[in-house]
């Protein structure tokens, strides 16, 4: 069973994946309470936006910003992560993009 804040993550991330028109993303081979399964999820939304996260690190959640903030290029959303390698800075960078893209409870 899955961590509750990797549950809540994976909960935003998937709303994310449901605006993309990714409902079908396969996660059964994921471990969920892992950072590489956020990194999956992330890499897919990156992907789906035109970028190319095959050239960025996947091992840290530090390393999940980078992929959250080309999700929000474009939509004049500035955040600041003092802690980028902890799961409530990552929260806070998806609830920025969710709010940017229009996620309800953001």
């Amino acid at each position: 069973m899955a961590d509750g804040n990797f549950i809540t993550l994976h909960e935003k991330l998937n709303e994310l994946l449901a605006q993309n028109s990714m409902e079908d993303f396969d996660e059964s081979e994921l471990e969920l309470n892992s950072v590489s399964s956020l990194h999956a999820k992330a890499d897919a939304l990156c992907a789906a936006h035109g970028g190319d996260p095959s050239n960025l690190p996947s091992e840290t959640l530090a390393q999940l910003h980078p992929k959250l903030d080309q999700l929000l290029e474009g939509n004049d959303v500035a955040t600041d992560s003092e802690n980028p390698d902890t799961l409530a800075s990552v929260e806070a960078k998806l609830d920025a993009v969710r709010a940017a893209r229009g996620g309800k409870d953001a």
